[in-house]
């Protein structure tokens, strides 16, 4: 009896263990990121620009550009705190230089395990680009 006791609690307590494993290996670590790109001059969402995501001296990034409703979208495998740049080339030229006048907006994002962080940038005025 009181062998048929102990394995019977061995054999919960093996279960338990092995059902925590097998249910913390289904954790959802992935996490997105959604950008909004809003115009400065409008205070509307801005379409074209493109964004840039990614942090000093890393191998992990994302980069496309913003759509209709001033969105971008991009999911990564882990946590992890990034910088968000958006640029709009506008095609205007310096008429004294010939340079390129563009548009620029950042900011910072810390993602989290299995969430969507939003991230609000706003897009700022012309400035030359410089070569």
């Amino acid at each position: 009896m009181k062998k048929s006791f102990l394995t019977t609690i061995s054999a919960l307590i093996v279960s338990t263990f092995a059902l925590a494993m097998f249910t913390s290996c289904d954790k959802d670590t992935d996490c997105t990121l959604s950008v909004i790109l809003i115009d400065e001059m409008t205070g509307n969402p801005f379409q074209g620009a493109v964004i840039k995501v990614a942090k000093d001296n890393s191998e992990v990034n994302a980069e496309g550009v913003t759509d209709a409703n001033g969105r971008f979208k991009a999911t990564f495998k882990a946590p992890a705190i990034f910088d968000v740049i958006a640029t709009y080339d506008t095609g205007d030229r310096d008429p004294a230089t010939g340079e390129l006048f563009y548009r620029e907006g950042r900011n910072s994002v810390r993602l989290e395990d299995g969430k969507t962080i939003e991230c609000r940038v706003v897009l700022l005025k012309e400035y030359l680009r410089h070569y």
